[in-house]
């Protein structure tokens, strides 16, 4: 999501001049942290598949080079 469809989505207005957002209920603080957690966790995948990309190709050369 990009940060227009996140300020529709959670009602939010941003504020240029504090670079923040005002957010006015608990219920929108909750799903802001909520998408922040999103975020997180999707690059911790990220960085789970690289690794694994990794080993898989150190594998496969060793496999390689025994053959």
């Amino acid at each position: 999501m990009n940060e227009q469809q996140l300020n529709v989505v959670l009602g939010t207005i941003s504020e240029p001049i504090k670079n923040a957002y005002c957010i006015t209920s608990r219920k929108q603080r909750e799903e802001i942290q909520r998408i922040a957690r999103i975020f997180i966790i999707n690059e911790e995948q990220k960085n789970k598949h690289k690794l694994l990309a990794i080993k898989n190709l150190a594998t496969m050369k060793v496999v390689f080079s025994n053959n």
